[in-house]
């Protein structure tokens, strides 16, 4: 909001620049173009330098009001400008050089002002500073610089480079602000993305503990109390669950698969080989699905006792897991609406699939 409200000021002070430099060259300069013409030494040169300001101020001012960047025009624009104001100095004789009949003095800055108002202060500066050395330099090339007309020119270009400077210094801390304001609302949106990320995981921590709470906390206080051997593929099961859902949170590119990794580890761990193997390219998966194929696996997992094999089969519109085990699997296999469990037995070995989606 705040950078936004920045860039319609500095689009509403460059409008107003451009309003200036408009009443400056048609409201003030052509009235004088116009009643010095019998003076000049070429009254065509003048108009002609007075086309090539209006046509610059007539482009950028379109450009303005579009709210378009300026971009490499601007240098030639400013080139046409300081050429202008050559030719407009050369047509006026020199004893008339510091009287109302050289018109584009006052102009030349505006028009400066005008082109580089959303470019660096220090390029305005410069500008400015060019163009005061050239009227200057012009004087003493006439043979026009005594102290009175030097004197005369110094404060003429007190009154105009006060108003210049202002409107400078103005564009130049709208430009401070707009930079602001921009590293302000970057800084405002990285943290509310690290609020929400925050809240998420915690969301999620809050989810995995309110399930670990229905099965493994019953099971630690059974434990605590003295639990029989039977109970120790009850136990398989948690731990490969409470692996799986922490392999949940990491940044993998094959989330099934790593969490299918978890799941094997716990049964590698009490000396079981398991074997995991995959094919096919499947879809991402949302996390319930994931977790619906590879439950029976950690169930099968906790209940072999040698070896077991794993695979993982896709499609670009399924995915299935299974795993063949040398002992069976318990009674009741876990299943879901979303995902299909099927269990066949074969010359002592166990084949149990868990298909998405559900057939």
């Amino acid at each position: 909001m705040a950078e936004l409200t920045v860039s319609r000021l500095f689009r509403g002070l460059r409008l107003a620049t451009l309003l200036i430099t408009a009443v400056t060259l048609f409201g003030l300069n052509l009235p004088l173009l116009l009643a010095n013409a019998e003076v000049y030494r070429s009254f065509a040169v003048e108009v002609a330098a007075f086309a090539v300001l209006a046509v610059v101020a007539a482009v950028t001012g379109v450009l303005i009001w579009r709210d378009r960047p300026l971009g490499r025009w601007r240098w030639p624009a400013l080139g046409a400008v300081f050429a202008a104001s050559v030719a407009a100095v050369s047509a006026v004789p020199p004893e008339l050089v510091v009287t109302e009949a050289e018109w584009s003095y006052g102009t030349i800055g505006w028009c400066c002002l005008l082109l580089l108002a959303d470019h660096r202060f220090t390029a305005v500066l410069l500008a400015l500073a060019a163009h005061q050395v050239f009227s200057f330099g012009q004087l003493i090339a006439l043979g026009q610089a005594d102290r009175l007309t030097l004197a005369g020119l110094a404060t003429v270009s007190v009154l105009v480079l006060g108003y210049q400077l202002t409107v400078a210094a103005a564009t130049a801390a709208l430009h401070r602000l707009a930079r602001l304001a921009q590293r302000t609302a970057v800084q405002e949106e990285r943290t509310r993305t690290a609020e929400a990320v925050a809240d998420q995981l915690h969301r999620d921590r809050r989810t995995r503990f309110e399930e670990l709470a229905t099965s493994t906390v019953p099971l630690l206080a059974r434990l605590a109390a003295g639990t029989p051997v039977r109970d120790r593929a009850s136990y398989a099961v948690e731990a490969a669950r409470m692996r799986r859902l922490f392999a949940e949170t990491d940044d993998v590119d094959d989330p099934l698969l790593h969490e299918l990794r978890a799941c094997a580890e716990v049964a590698e761990r009490k000396g079981v080989t398991v074997f995991l193997g995959t094919w096919g390219e499947r879809p991402e998966l949302p996390v319930p699905v994931r977790r619906a194929l590879t439950e029976p696996v950690a169930a099968c997992l906790a209940a072999t006792v040698a070896e077991a094999r794993v695979t993982v089969l896709g499609t670009p519109g399924t995915a299935t897991v299974s795993v063949v085990t040398d002992a069976p699997p318990p009674v009741r296999l876990p299943s879901s609406a979303q995902v299909t469990v099927t269990h066949r037995e074969s010359g002592g070995k166990h084949w149990v699939e868990a298909a998405w989606p559900a057939k």
